[in-house]
């Protein structure tokens, strides 16, 4: 009778240690996956880094050649004369204005009424 009490035991600890070690293996794999996603976000964010760290270094090197083109004295007289609207001495400026009104170019007509449209006809 101990000896069937004896394989008796053995199975009830063989089944113990099957569900303990499925257990274990339930842990280990929600770990892996949890790294995997972790290392998945992380090459995202690299990639994405990559990418502003590339658009800084363009936008660095327009201003860099920007700062180039003011330090001539090209440079600081053309933005000087675009930005400030100034002339040399002897030099003048004409400015065109374009008209907000392109029906009527001339001016004459702009908010009279039609009381006054009849009136002015009647003169004549």
């Amino acid at each position: 009778m101990s000896y069937f009490n004896k394989k008796k035991n053995k199975k009830v600890y063989s089944w113990i240690i099957i569900v303990v070690l499925f257990c274990l293996c339930l842990f280990l794999i929600k770990n892996v996956f949890n790294l995997y996603l972790g290392e998945r976000k992380s090459r995202l964010n690299k990639i994405e880094s990559e990418f502003i760290l590339n658009e800084l270094d363009e936008k660095n090197n327009q201003i860099l050649s920007e700062i180039e083109y003011l330090k001539t004295e090209k440079g600081i007289e053309t933005e000087l004369r675009d930005k400030f609207r100034v002339v040399k001495k002897g030099e003048q400026m004409a400015v065109i204005v374009n008209s907000k009104d392109k029906d009527n170019k001339s001016g004459v007509g702009l908010n009279i009424s039609l009381w006054e449209k009849i009136k002015n006809f009647l003169k004549f």
